[in-house]
């Protein structure tokens, strides 16, 4: 199946007119002397001694491509310099660096990776598709002698190798990933991962849906508070985080323009949330504001929030997650009344908070 791919650069992500998202090169500041590189060598030697690819070089170490790019090849290499590195921000590449994640790294890493020609820039074609190691295309653009490839620019160009060439570029380029993927390596997501692995939700969300996920933002997290973070990261509370991050997923594929003013949108959690476009420029969905949209993937699609979604919760949900009244909820566990206030009600409690308790 062909896959489609995207530029990845954290300062790029914005919400355009339309509610729609533009993951595409910014340009780089690539004035001043360039590095000296170690021609001569083979690939992986000269990504080794470089001043200027020591991400690049951690990242083949970690992924366990280091020895492939020794080989006879030849390879074509668009080898991103750190700066590309760091506009994915450092909890992105520390969760790249991860063993957990090495497939994806690696997944990454060969989409930057041609094998079987080693072209230098010159025999490089406007328009040009080219495959990767990891299966997907690369597009290459020729204009008034700049080179990019898939929008980014090449900034160094005929570094030649003993088994190839590598082409220096100003952004990471990544492959159409699955959505937890994509949340990965989206650095304002990091909290987002982090509930989806604690509710057990990661290989439901590397199905094949196709799914809509709402994503809260890192912020939306921050601003529950910490002890509700902490609340619903749990493991005593996994039901209950699996209900809240559940209401954030929509079964199919809906876009930005798919999206109409009150319109009620059912949930895979099982209740609906809805959709505010009064003001064109701050759509909404549950009074939260969509920053973000149309971040595809193979299996849907991301939209960035930025606030989390709370479904109805019943009484003991609310209180687990509600800073004060800690010591009236495992009074009402140590006292057997779970079951009798998670039934059909409606009732009235009057809670005594946590400084209440401590006054008897």
């Amino acid at each position: 199946m062909k896959r489609s791919f995207k530029i990845l650069r954290r300062s790029c992500l914005a919400l355009l007119p339309g509610l729609l998202v533009g993951l595409a090169a910014c340009d780089e500041d690539t004035s001043g002397p360039l590095p000296e590189y170690n021609s001569g060598q083979d690939i992986a030697a000269i990504a080794a001694a470089a001043s200027d690819l020591t991400t690049l070089n951690a990242a083949l170490a970690a992924a366990g491509l280091t020895a492939a790019l020794q080989g006879d090849g030849p390879f074509t290499v668009f080898a991103p310099r750190d700066a590309a590195f760091d506009d994915l921000g450092g909890d992105v590449i520390a969760a790249l660096l991860e063993q957990d994640n090495a497939d994806l790294l690696s997944e990454v890493l060969t989409f930057h990776v041609v094998s079987g020609i080693a072209a230098a820039a010159g025999d490089l074609t406007d328009g040009q598709m080219v495959t990767t190691l990891q299966g997907s295309e690369l597009t290459i653009g020729v204009s008034g002698g700049a080179v990019t490839v898939n929008g980014a620019n090449v900034v160094t160009a005929d570094i030649k190798a003993i088994n190839g060439v590598i082409h220096l570029i100003d952004a990471v380029l990544v492959p159409e990933v699955d959505l937890v993927d994509m949340l990965i390596l989206n650095d304002e997501a990091q909290t987002a991962v982090a509930a989806v692995s604690a509710g057990d939700l990661v290989s439901t969300l590397r199905g094949p849906g196709p799914f809509t996920v709402f994503a809260p933002v890192d912020a939306a997290f921050e601003e529950l508070g910490s002890y509700t973070l902490e609340a619903l990261l749990d493991p005593a509370n996994q039901a209950l985080l699996q209900k809240v991050l559940t209401y954030h997923v929509i079964s199919g594929d809906i876009r930005a323009a798919d999206l109409t003013d009150g319109a009620m949108v059912a949930t895979v959690e099982g209740t609906e949330v809805t959709i505010d476009l009064s003001d064109p420029m701050m759509p909404k969905v549950n009074g939260a504001n969509i920053i973000a949209t149309d971040i595809v993937v193979e299996n849907g699609v991301i939209h960035l929030v930025d606030g989390v979604l709370l479904p109805e919760l019943d009484i003991i949900e609310k209180a687990t997650i509600t800073d004060g009244v800690g010591t009236l909820t495992a009074a009402v566990v140590a006292g057997d009344l779970v079951t009798t206030l998670q039934g059909p009600g409606p009732f009235t409690v009057f809670a005594p908070v946590d400084a209440a308790f401590e006054e008897l």
